[in-house]
């Protein structure tokens, strides 16, 4: 797997990035390990995921198991803080056809604002685009993802971008394939990093953004499930989501992080 050079974000959410790369390239042929370019992550609860995550952590600085039961996740991070870890959390979110049909029932009732042009993300992109949609992201609290997963080299999906009439990036919103084809998962796709510029919120554009994203998952690429992690506390994620058949399960992603190496308390919002 190639990079370049596209990184972006804090010297250490970069730093994290590539020693995420790397380790992928490492265990990309391993079912139990899924990917979409911050982090290495852990597809399902295994035997031993303690342990499997706390040394994930020591290599990248962060690492976070999908699909993890709410019920057990007081132990879990029990026992990663016994071990020198901090943790953090998520709420599983998850869609299937519901999050299909209401995406399609989304595009047929709204319509993007008609100023704006929508473009995909892709290796003729100009790096002034890229950057300054990974800028926009950053502005969100959204971390971006390299640029080479945001122009589709690298993992299957699509990067959508709303532009205004200079050119510059209003909204984004992204999915991609993260799981092993071999995984029970492997038709489970992430589907999130949705961003909006602060003087165009309120229009709905990150959710037509997010709408066309799932459409085109599920109608071109094959994706049958949406995840997403959303904080207990993030109202207006959690409506976005609510609205496009995306919703709250039994899991949550259950983070571990090596705050020395990684250089904070959080991966991203």
């Amino acid at each position: 797997m190639q990079f370049d050079d596209e990184f972006f974000g804090s010297p250490e959410k970069i730093a994290l990035m590539k020693r995420s790369a790397s380790l992928w390239s490492l265990l990309r042929e391993s079912p139990r390990y899924a990917y979409y370019g911050r982090i290495v992550a852990l597809s399902d609860p295994a035997s031993g995921t303690s342990e499997i995550l706390s040394n994930l952590a020591i290599l990248q600085g962060a690492s976070v198991c999908y699909y993890f039961p709410k019920a057990e996740a007081a132990e879990l991070f029990a026992d990663l803080e016994r071990r020198g870890f901090s943790t953090d959390r998520h709420e599983h979110y998850w869609g299937g056809e519901s999050a299909f049909r209401a995406s399609k029932n989304v595009l047929d009732k709204y319509r993007m604002p008609e100023d704006l042009s929508i473009s995909i993300l892709n290796a003729e992109t100009p790096q002034t685009l890229v950057a300054d949609t990974a800028k926009l992201c950053e502005s969100c609290e959204v971390m971006p993802v390299p640029g080479a997963i945001m122009r589709g080299k690298v993992l299957r999906g699509i990067n959508l971008v709303a532009t205004d009439g200079t050119g510059r990036p209003v909204a984004s919103a992204s999915s991609f394939f993260n799981h092993h084809p071999n995984s029970p998962r492997a038709t489970d796709v992430f589907w999130g990093a949705l961003a909006t510029r602060e003087d165009r919120r309120g229009e709905k554009i990150a959710l037509l953004l997010g709408a066309k994203a799932i459409v085109h998952m599920w109608e071109n690429e094959g994706a049958r499930g949406f995840i997403t992690g959303v904080r207990a506390d993030n109202l207006s994620s959690q409506a976005l989501c609510n609205k496009l058949g995306v919703a709250d399960s039994e899991w949550i992603y259950a983070s571990c992080l090596n705050t020395e190496l990684l250089g904070g308390s959080s991966i991203t919002k």
